[in-house]
């Protein structure tokens, strides 16, 4: 199953926001959010002290997904930064195949 963990900045607006709602509250709308993606939210992660305010693990997702997300999240200006990676465990890591590759020069 596709993963992804995805790291991100709120705006002063949204942690505004996310102070007067609480946390749990965000966690279950975003959670809703990728459920209606057909993805998953399995964890929800805020980050003090961190130069990314927060962390998501997504199952299930995909460029499509991400791209659903960024549609309804973006117009908000609420997250102002993401970054996201497909993670692998290491059974995945080692079932998946090898590809053919010659560096440059060689």
């Amino acid at each position: 199953m596709p993963k992804l963990v995805l790291h991100g900045k709120y705006s002063a607006e949204a942690w505004q926001g996310l102070a007067a709602e609480g946390a749990i509250g965000r966690e279950k709308v975003v959670s809703s959010l990728f459920a209606s993606t057909g993805a998953e939210l399995e964890a929800y992660y805020l980050m003090p002290g961190s130069n990314w305010d927060f962390m998501m693990i997504i199952n299930n997702a995909n460029a499509e997904t991400m791209a659903a997300v960024k549609k309804a999240v973006g117009p908000t200006g609420s997250v102002v930064e993401q970054d996201a990676s497909v993670i692998m465990t290491p059974a995945e890591f080692d079932a998946a195949g090898a590809g053919s590759y010659r560096a440059p020069g060689n």
